[in-house]
């Protein structure tokens, strides 16, 4: 299977069962960001200092508010959070499902802080080889650090993922070269993430923008079938440009020192208390491609891959293939002489 079993069965449980309450407006992801070292201010997307991160007893309390079977923790390096042991002890305690993404760093030295759970998951972010890595992160032996650091954690019996940004210059055959050295390491998936500029485009450059990104997304989907590719096939078909989504950011909801993040991580334009002021006081209407300028050249994880978590612009043949995909992967293992599509 492409995902484990009791991921994929607690996340359609947990949508199915918020659907039959009638609920057109719920979370299915919550990150969580107890440094407060990805909250953005309203103009320009700058990070804005706070002294005090999140208790956990804060961390708890916004999870028991949207209740979500999946947890990420990111923002920064997370595991700079003297905390993290006793977080991530009691969100498993809990039954949840939970990714912490971290670049690798620091890994070998919090390999300790909790037991391999088969509902933990350690996600790498990995731009390419170690050339590229190291420049795009502008710290030279940043890599090799992350490799000993996944060398570890699958040495101790992790569930290990790897995460890259794909920018409209990426190379894939590089990414691909990647891969197959975590392959040999027997990384569990991959996942894509599309770069968001935080500038704002013009209309022309926005056009071009989004045909580079398209292509890169289509020569992933060629280069990169043979490994254990994480990313919904729905959303690879936005990506791809082959498919239409709505932004559901309401379904990512993101929790720091300031408050709930709104209407996203990306825009950042405003906070909540709570999670429920968050979806009744946002006017979502105002955002989304075509409703605001700086939504034009996003196609974040958080808004377009929950959409099609939730099911949204349903085509025949959806489930099929949804169930298709799920059981063609493997967790850890290289798809030897699958056909790309």
């Amino acid at each position: 299977m492409r995902y484990p079993f009791g991921l994929v069965f607690a996340a359609t449980r947990h949508v199915l069962g918020q659907k039959l309450r009638g609920r057109r407006k719920f979370a299915v992801v919550l990150s969580l960001d107890p440094l407060g070292a990805g909250d953005r201010t309203a103009n320009g997307g700058k990070r804005s200092g706070r002294a005090r991160p999140l208790t956990v007893g804060e961390c708890l309390r916004a999870l028991e508010e949207c209740n979500t079977p999946v947890v990420v923790i990111s923002g920064g390096e997370p595991l700079e959070y003297e905390e993290m042991p006793v977080l991530a002890r009691a969100i498993l305690d809990r039954g949840k499902h939970l990714f912490l993404s971290t670049d690798g760093t620091l890994i070998r030295r919090h390999l300790h802080m909790i037991p391999p759970y088969t509902e933990f998951f350690w996600n790498v972010r990995l731009s390419g080889t170690e050339a590229v890595h190291d420049q795009r992160v502008r710290r030279p032996g940043v890599f090799r650090e992350a490799l000993d650091g996944i060398k570890a954690a699958k040495n101790a019996g992790f569930f290990v993922l790897v995460t890259t940004t794909v920018y409209p210059d990426t190379n894939l055959s590089d990414v691909e070269a990647l891969y197959e050295r975590l392959h040999t390491m027997h990384v569990d998936g991959y996942l894509l993430s599309p770069y968001y500029p935080e500038e704002r485009l013009c209309r022309d450059s926005s056009r071009r923008f989004h045909e580079q990104m398209r292509a890169r997304f289509r020569e992933a989907s060629e280069q990169l079938a043979s490994y254990n590719l994480l990313v919904l096939p729905f959303y690879m078909e936005y990506l791809r440009g082959e498919r239409e989504l709505g932004c559901c950011a309401w379904g990512g909801p993101v929790f720091g020192p300031q408050g709930w993040t709104g209407p996203c991580r990306v825009l950042g334009a405003a906070y909540a208390t709570s999670y429920q002021e968050l979806l009744q006081e946002t006017v979502w209407e105002n955002y989304g491609r075509g409703l605001n300028p700086r939504c034009e050249n996003c196609e974040c994880s958080e808004g377009f891959e929950t959409a099609a978590i939730m099911g949204m612009n349903r085509k025949a043949g959806d489930i099929w293939k949804l169930l298709a995909w799920q059981w063609a992967g493997r967790m850890g293992e290289k798809r030897e002489g699958r056909r790309p599509r």
